[in-house]
């Protein structure tokens, strides 16, 4: 029997469903799909054997956990360290003492500068708000589906570094942990089915391959046939694949694995 096994970037995936303007209904029902879509492909041009057994025995879910922890209400240490990036910051200064300007016409220009640091640091700290409550629906999104289901491996292993003034957040630590899994984990498959963006785990992929196994991009697009690729696919992971999988919006809407995507609170 051969062995299939599907590795997920979370995020990658989550960019692939916004691009379709979608959401899954039941990512048992999703993964299952993968599989058959890949099956099917490597029954008929992979796999060499007149009646191929095949099994798909776990999805390895890689999610974000963690983010950096700031307290911005009381660690005044945290709050003059970034009053100070603020002011040596000139383009980001000027963007603020502009609104500052505009809203208190004719003071000093100490009172407009302090308007404009308050009105920074406001926004930050709203905006880090929102980043701390996604990061609790996605927690609860993945107890959901640790508790629905033990199809489903979910690895909270990525973490959000936060640049506050600039309010974003960089993912650390989903790709290198993935990467890492499909080396230790490839005597436990024959083939993996990758869906992902990130070309850093070619050298992964590579050394996978070198031990017998099979890889697969799973390319999630917009439409049907004959488009030919998705927004979130990596063209050098595909090229050093045996195989790609297209999953195609219009099936995923035919066999209701997705529906339109209608904005929750609690959905991620």
């Amino acid at each position: 029997m051969t062995r299939f096994a599907i590795f997920v970037d979370g995020s990658n995936l989550v960019g692939s469903l916004r691009h379709l303007n979608a959401q899954v209904s039941e990512y048992q029902d999703f993964y299952k799909h993968v599989f058959e879509e890949a099956l099917t492909i490597w029954k008929t041009s992979i796999s060499g054997q007149t009646h191929p057994v095949a099994q798909l025995t776990r999805v390895h879910w890689y999610q974000m956990g963690t983010m950096d922890e700031l307290n911005l209400s009381s660690d005044t240490r945290l709050l003059e360290s970034l009053k100070n990036q603020f002011l040596s910051d000139v383009d980001l200064k000027r963007s603020y003492l502009a609104l500052a300007g505009n809203k208190l016409k004719g003071r000093s220009q100490t009172e407009i500068t302090t308007e404009a640091w308050n009105m920074c640091i406001n926004e930050c700290k709203s905006w880090y708000e929102n980043k701390c409550r996604q990061l609790n629906e996605i927690r609860k999104f993945n107890y959901g589906v640790r508790s629905s289901t033990d199809f489903i491996d979910i690895i909270e292993c990525g973490h959000w570094k936060i640049d506050l003034l600039y309010k974003s957040a960089t993912e650390k630590g989903v790709d290198t942990r993935m990467a890492v899994d499909m080396v230790t984990n490839c005597r436990h498959f024959d083939v993996a089915l990758v869906i992902s963006g990130d070309a850093d785990a070619i050298p992964s992929v590579n050394f996978i391959k070198n031990n017998g196994c099979q890889i697969a991009t799973v390319d999630i697009i917009k439409g049907y046939p004959p488009e030919k690729r998705g927004r979130q696919s990596s063209t050098k992971l595909q090229n050093v694949s045996d195989f790609v999988v297209p999953i195609f919006e219009m099936s995923l809407m035919q066999k209701k694995i997705i529906t339109p995507y209608i904005p929750k609170s609690n959905s991620i």
